[in-house]
């Protein structure tokens, strides 16, 4: 009897031991999983909300509809994490035994900070023209360059026997825009042989001096402008105005002469023209060229897109023969699903005046479903670039825009 007694002094010693450390260890569980989940559920709302409008402002701009964009500017979410424990008092036949009893809950206390984009920032973000330096950017994230062009390119100013040609990006002008085409594919046929030179060059020297004349904040907004500082003689610096070259050479390989005259067409374009130097006697140089591509504002993007699924269509253009080999050649920059039912199977779909709309999700490697994914990955991309820089403080020296 008296080992009987002791065992049970045991577990009467131990049940309120439990109950004090389950409940720590039920909230040291609770607390990371609760945040991991909020944390991912969140970011996955905000990326689908985000596709969705992108996706919806393509479809009002396909019935004139005015755009409209709005963003969630911060998510601050509060948690309150409880846990009790008691304990269940004996019955019938349990011999004096008591049950613990826990109860764990968690709350959740969002704030989501949601803000209409307009006035300025609706100028800046998307009906100013995107500039040769995100253009560039937006290379170096690994994007297909023939995409790039025909979403974001608005035309194609070229000098032919000393007179100015211009060729839309625009399936109504059905020449103009076969030939743009046709260019385009010969830039992306060169791009993925690795024949084609994108880079900064300089064309303007601003000025030489030594560093430590300059503050901080001089440099970062010279390098906010797109320009470069290089080494000169001694301990003095050289800052260079650059411009984006695309061209079948390297910059370094012209003579002085030609680069002299590169840089006075580079001078005189706005930031929104990419010069195209294809020259013969260099790779691809059997198609030569030379001009600008003016980029389109995020806002002529959407209505781009907008117009290539109605009338006039975009339609295939085949790659002119001197031209190289290119995977993907789609009829359609961005192919967009219309129907009047859901569509479960779309990557991105939303519903307006009735009818849906959609993005097919790739299945498998298939080329067209493909190209259509990276395509509205690259158009998100572009979107998420049109933001309005950081006013920089105003530079000792004088840095003309």
């Amino acid at each position: 009897m008296g080992k009987e007694n002791n065992t049970r002094g045991k577990g009467r010693t131990l049940l309120p031991v439990a109950c004090f450390l389950l409940p720590c260890l039920l909230s040291a569980c609770l607390s990371p999983i609760a945040l991991h989940r909020a944390v991912l559920a969140y970011d996955e709302t905000v990326q689908q909300v985000s596709s969705e409008q992108l996706l919806l402002n393509i479809v009002r701009a396909r019935f004139y509809q005015p755009l409209h964009f709005t963003k969630v500017a911060s998510v601050a979410a509060t948690f309150d994490f409880r846990v009790t424990a008691g304990v269940v008092p004996p019955e019938g036949d349990a011999r004096g035994l008591a049950g613990p009893l826990f109860n764990a809950t968690v709350a959740e206390n969002p704030t989501v900070t949601i803000v209409p984009i307009d006035g300025e920032e609706f100028t800046t973000r998307l009906l100013t023209p995107l500039d040769e330096m995100r253009f560039l950017k937006l290379l170096e994230i690994g994007t297909d360059l023939g995409m790039a062009l025909r979403m974001v390119g608005a035309s194609m100013r070229l000098e032919i026997d000393g007179r100015s040609r211009v060729l839309y990006n625009d399936p109504a002008r059905r020449p103009q825009y076969e030939e743009f085409r046709r260019r385009v594919l010969h830039l992306a046929s060169m791009y993925e042989a690795n024949h084609l030179h994108i880079d900064k060059v300089m064309f303007e020297e601003k000025w030489i001096g030594r560093m430590q004349d300059l503050r901080p904040e001089d440099v970062l907004q010279a390098l906010e402008k797109g320009y470069a500082w290089g080494r000169a003689a001694g301990d003095r610096y050289r800052l260079s105005r650059m411009r984006v070259l695309i061209s079948n050479y390297h910059p370094d390989d012209l003579s002085a002469g030609e680069r002299s005259k590169l840089s006075e067409h580079l001078r005189e374009w706005p930031p929104n023209d990419v010069m195209v130097d294809i020259r013969p006697g260099y790779p691809g140089g059997d198609y030569p060229f030379q001009g600008e591509i003016t980029l389109r504002s995020f806002n002529s993007i959407l209505e781009f897109l907008a117009r290539s699924a109605v009338e006039p269509v975009e339609f295939p253009v085949e790659k002119d023969p001197r031209s190289g080999a290119v995977r993907h050649n789609p009829a359609l920059t961005l192919d967009i699903v219309e129907s009047d039912r859901p569509l479960p199977e779309a990557a991105v779909a939303v519903r307006y005046e009735g009818r849906y709309y959609g993005i097919k999700r790739p299945v498998g490697q298939h080329p067209a479903d493909l190209w259509n994914a990276k395509a509205f990955t690259m158009l998100f991309h572009v979107y998420q670039m049109m933001v309005q820089p950081l006013n920089a403080p105003v530079p000792g020296i004088a840095i003309a825009k």
